[in-house]
């Protein structure tokens, strides 16, 4: 194969070089087309001009952020490639879909033929419209191992209007792609990188897909101005490819830049982000680039290469200035290059097609299986004027104090999530210690109100027992006792199956009534309290939302309070002890408050009543009751437990977040 290369002006300029290239003689071609001119007349004029003059070639295109015709950079120009092969077939497909990338990508390769191995696939989308990492996704659910080149059409850093083309039509909110099969082909790629991480770590707190409104809770836009200035907010999006966010995966660094920022201040970015995902700003270190280009010239040197295909950021071009020539020389004389500058590229590895920022990558094509060996040649060394190096010097303290705050952070989180773990592990036993205890007092309450039903049936028993030895037993008196101690074994069941309710572990939250877990508590320590003389009012208000929680742990919490309640009325000698709880809606949240008439708790040690191990019972108190409810309420419920003293006593308030609609 060849590839010949103009730099359009006219058409006669370009019919006079069809005609001395020898191109109308020439069956298996592909154009490709990139242009600074974003115009959809102009395009379509020419691209109906090629076809006139070529009929038989396959044309595929992108408006661009610059040109890249072997040594030289383009802006505002159009460059014409015309890649001639040998028995490799070229193919141009077309797809629009605005409302879902991943079904456009997935359209477009639902066009590729079924019955050829293709062996490279270059694919244009829309820069402004597309999710590129959607689209890829959706191409890759298709075909997996195609390889795939190409990346996000431009408009000069105007990020207004950008089109992608082929000889089927031309498009803003779309695809096109140019497939390559045939026996021959051999081909290769590769990328480049070269930005590095800068600042602190940021965690993205709420996005949707490639649209990022949250990043560490401030909104996206003001993340910008907060860490870089509020001129780099101010022009973004055409200041965010140059600081873009670098994000680590499968071990990879990639970048995601800006491509539109809304005006609610979310930011959109030409791939996704996941909530959670950590990140840092990214900046271009001109040194480390450049670094990277001897690997770059010695990987196309050994690798067969007749034409090589430059997709790169166009961020790259803005910060490489004038030394962008020495990245893009590659010293390979006898091999066209050309390419344009992206909005993103697109890049294949391990079979998967994946989005790029900021990256150099090559599409390398050969129908020659021989490995070229190009003379060696000198390459000169990149010298740097006084502010060049300036800021590389000072490119380089910045990456090497961000790698050791890095470091540091990552030796602090280390050492504070041992320190959680260890706190967890005490709370944990703490939790473990204070359940045994409420074990204890739950076996008490169970023999309690065992002890009335059973005394009945007994009495019965030995009465019916009596009767029949007697022979005073008739049919009328047997069935109507029977009857008596069926209901108090239904009451027995009832007593046991609300214990073993509340000891069943809860690993889920599920939606709960708490009018219901509040009646099977009174069940559980009605008799209790009847027995230590205290009266129990429920006032419910309604209506009242449910809430999404761990009834059990509810459970848990109300019993310590009333538990807490009676000690109180005890130690106080009140003579006719009463606790109330009162449930209504509070705004979002359900308050539940236990009241007590037990006195109300002194002055001096209110500090301290949430505090683990402490206690005013001297011999029977574990001093964990209160700190645990605290606890299960704050980290486990999501709520608030607070109290304060009636005029006779004290009142502890619950409140616990309503369900929301969504919750299932």
């Amino acid at each position: 194969m060849k590839t010949v290369n103009l730099i359009y002006t006219d058409n006669v300029q370009l019919g006079t070089f069809i005609h001395a290239h020898g191109l109308t003689h020439q069956e298996h071609i592909l154009i490709q087309v990139f242009t600074g001119i974003i115009d959809k007349q102009f395009i379509t004029a020419l691209i109906e001009n090629l076809l006139s003059l070529l009929p038989q070639s396959r044309i595929i295109g992108a408006t661009s952020d610059g040109i890249i015709d072997n040594h030289r950079i383009l802006q505002l120009d159009t460059l014409i490639s015309f890649s001639v092969f040998n028995t490799t077939v070229p193919e141009t497909y077309i797809s629009e879909n605005p409302a879902d990338s991943y079904r456009l990508g997935q359209s477009l390769a639902h066009q590729f033929p079924s019955d050829q191995k293709i062996k490279a696939a270059i694919c244009l989308t829309d820069g402004l419209h597309t999710n590129g990492e959607e689209f890829l996704n959706g191409l890759s659910s298709i075909n997996r191992e195609v390889i795939i080149a190409g990346g996000l059409a431009g408009d000069n850093g105007q990020f207004k209007q950008t089109y992608v083309f082929c000889d089927k039509g031309i498009t803003s909110r779309g695809a096109v792609s140019a497939i390559l099969y045939g026996e021959d082909l051999i081909v290769s790629n590769y990328n480049s990188f070269g930005w590095q991480k800068i600042g602190k770590t940021l965690t993205i707190t709420k996005c949707n897909k490639n649209r990022v409104y949250t990043i560490d809770g401030m909104n996206a836009t003001e993340v910008y101005a907060k860490y870089l200035g509020d001129e780099i907010r101010d022009k973004l999006p055409s200041t965010g490819v140059e600081f873009p966010l670098i994000i680590q995966r499968d071990g990879i660094d990639t970048a995601r830049a800006v491509v539109k920022k809304h005006s609610d201040g979310s930011l959109s970015f030409a791939g996704n982000l996941k909530e959670g995902e950590k990140v840092h700003f990214g900046y271009g270190n001109t040194e480390h680039i450049l670094f990277h280009r001897e690997q770059v010239i010695s990987k196309t040197q050994m690798l067969p290469a007749e034409s090589i295909f430059i997709y790169s950021c166009m961020a790259r071009r803005r910060l490489l200035g004038e030394h962008l020539k020495s990245e893009l020389n590659l010293s390979l004389n006898t091999v066209n290059v050309n390419g344009f500058f992206t909005y993103g590229e697109f890049f294949h590895s391990c079979s998967q097609a994946g989005l790029l920022n900021q990256s150099l990558t090559l599409l390398i094509l050969s129908e020659s299986p021989g490995i070229r060996t190009y003379p060696s040649k000198d390459t000169p060394q990149v010298k740097y004027n006084d502010s060049v190096q300036t800021v590389n010097a000072l490119s380089h303290l910045i990456a090497q104090t961000t790698e050791e705050l890095t470091e540091l952070n990552q030796r602090q989180e280390s050492i504070i999530r041992h320190e959680v773990a260890k706190n967890r592990e005490k709370d944990q036993l703490l939790l473990h210690q204070s359940k045994l205890a409420q074990m204890g007092e739950m076996i008490n309450m169970i023999a309690h109100q065992w002890r009335q039903p059973l005394n009945t049936i007994s009495s019965v028993s030995s009465s019916l027992l009596l009767k029949s030895q007697l022979h005073i037993l008739d049919q009328g008196i047997l069935e109507s006792k029977l009857r008596d101690i069926n209901t108090y074994i239904e009451h027995l069941s009832t007593t046991i199956n609300d214990f073993r309710e509340f000891f069943r572990p809860n690993r889920e939250k599920e939606i709960t009534d708490i009018v219901e877990v509040i009646s099977s508590l009174k069940s559980i320590i009605g008799d209790q309290l009847n027995s230590d003389n205290i009266s129990l009012e429920i006032i419910i208000e309604h209506p009242l939302k449910p809430i999404f929680s761990y009834p059990n742990e509810i459970k848990q919490v109300i019993l310590n309070l009333i538990k807490n309640a009676t000690d109180a009325i005890n130690s106080h000698c009140t003579a006719k002890g009463k606790i109330t709880i009162h449930v209504k809606a509070s705004g979002k949240y359900i308050s539940i408050s236990i009241t007590d008439n037990g006195g109300g708790i002194p002055a001096g040690i209110r500090e301290k009543v949430f505090e683990a191990y402490f206690t005013t019972k001297e011999k029977d108190g574990t001093g964990i009751g209160l700190y645990m409810s605290n606890v299960i309420v704050k980290q486990h419920l999501n709520g608030s437990l607070a109290f304060h003293n009636t005029h006779d006593g004290t009142a502890f308030v619950i409140k616990l977040p309503a369900a929301s609609e969504t919750e299932p």
